[in-house]
């Protein structure tokens, strides 16, 4: 009979050992006494690896382990399943993987013809022309260079209505007005003077941007609104979004091509050297020079308006109704139009130096914010023949 029991039991040992063995040896990688094997195995039940998966930070304290080891070695001890990552591979492959490359045939880019043929979109001025430019053009569409020739006309109309003699400023800024030397900025270039910088060549310098820049600079950021509406489009799309939760969940929707995507960037990079371009047509030539000139002129109105006695000579009650009586009176918001605007250029200029991936995206977003603060209305539409219309209220009745 013992023989027979022994025998009986000997198979029931035999796989205590094989089963317990595995956790004995799982718990002596991990750094744990013997001690505290024996408590796991005994107290706390342990008989198979799996059951070790189901220990909490509270059981390894109460066998004497302290926190932040249990901490730690409860980390070590959670499952690893590798069908996980596999399966988050089998999701992010339809996202991941819309390329036109992978999908459609593929162009040599060597072969491209008109490639050869391409030129332009590299930038031929300084910045601090463009910033010029862009000033002198708002300042000109309100009328900012008139002031001197109206403030003139005002001041001797005034003297002659109340049978007085006109100030000596009249005579300041009528020399200002007929006698434009420039010697300040042109002293550097040898045979360039006043006499070259005519009201033609001013004018023809106002053509140009509004034939070649502000059209460009409009389609620039209708681009860059078209491109932000296409990204949004998709996150928007009820049925788009259904189809990609179930994707990700692995159910059997497909991910709709280039969702959670936003589209190619390549479109607005040739549009911001199309701006590159515009701005080096407005100076070619001595367009620099011209603007620079403009600068001047506008920074020597500038000077005239900051002098306090103006509207008494004028005949206005102060500064505010003299401008209205100029005709240049502009809303509070212009100098931020002014700024922005500007400010737009100036990043439409840099795009070219944004790295691919995520800068680039963070960049053309934070731009078409910037964008949709300027009033685009009041720069108006090109007309026929190029001319931006809406800028300011200027009048022409002085």
């Amino acid at each position: 009979m013992t023989i027979k029991k022994t025998a009986k039991k000997a198979p029931e040992i035999a796989a205590i050992a094989v089963s317990v063995e595995p956790v004995q040896e799982k718990l002596q990688g991990l750094g744990f006494t013997e001690e505290a094997i024996e408590k796991i195995k005994t107290e706390l039940g342990a008989e198979t690896v799996e059951d070790l998966a189901g220990l909490t930070e509270e059981d390894l304290i109460g066998i004497g382990v302290k926190k932040l080891q249990a901490r730690k070695l409860i980390e070590k001890l959670a499952p690893v399943t590798e069908e996980a990552p596999q399966a988050s591979q089998t999701v992010a492959a339809p996202i991941n993987a819309v390329s036109f490359d992978s999908i459609l045939p593929s162009v040599p880019s060597n072969a491209s013809w008109l490639e050869a043929l391409r030129t332009g979109g590299v930038l031929k001025v300084e910045q601090s022309s463009v910033i010029a430019t862009v000033r002198v053009t708002l300042a000109h569409k309100v009328g900012f260079y008139d002031i001197p020739e109206r403030l003139i006309r005002l001041m001797e109309d005034f003297a002659d209505a109340n049978e007085e003699q006109v100030d000596t400023e009249f005579f300041r800024l009528r020399k200002q007005m007929t006698r434009r030397s420039y010697a300040e900025i042109f002293e550097a270039i040898d045979g360039l003077d006043g006499t070259y910088v005519t009201d033609a060549r001013k004018k023809q310098l106002f053509q140009r941007i509004d034939q070649h820049l502000w059209p460009a600079i409009i389609g620039f950021y209708a681009q860059l609104k078209s491109w932000q509406e296409a990204w949004m489009q998709g996150a928007a799309n009820p049925a788009m979004m259904m189809s990609a939760m179930m994707a990700m969940s692995g159910g059997v929707g497909v991910m709709p091509p280039g969702m959670m995507q936003p589209p190619e960037t390549g479109a607005l990079r040739d549009y911001a050297d199309s701006v590159a371009d515009a701005v080096n047509k407005v100076f070619a030539g001595t367009g620099v020079q011209i603007a620079a000139a403009l600068a001047y002129d506008a920074s020597k109105v500038k000077e005239a308006l900051e002098n306090p006695r103006l509207p008494v000579l004028v005949g206005a009650a102060n500064r505010d109704q003299m401008l209205r009586q100029l005709g240049v009176a502009i809303s509070a918001t212009y100098p931020r139009l002014e700024t922005n605007l500007t400010r737009f250029i100036l990043s439409i200029m840099q795009v070219k130096d944004q790295p691919a991936g995520n800068e680039e995206l963070q960049y053309f977003g934070t731009l078409f914010m910037l964008g949709s603060q300027i009033p685009w209305d009041q720069l108006g539409e090109t007309s026929r023949g190029g001319k931006i219309t809406g800028i300011g209220g200027r009048r022409n009745d002085l």
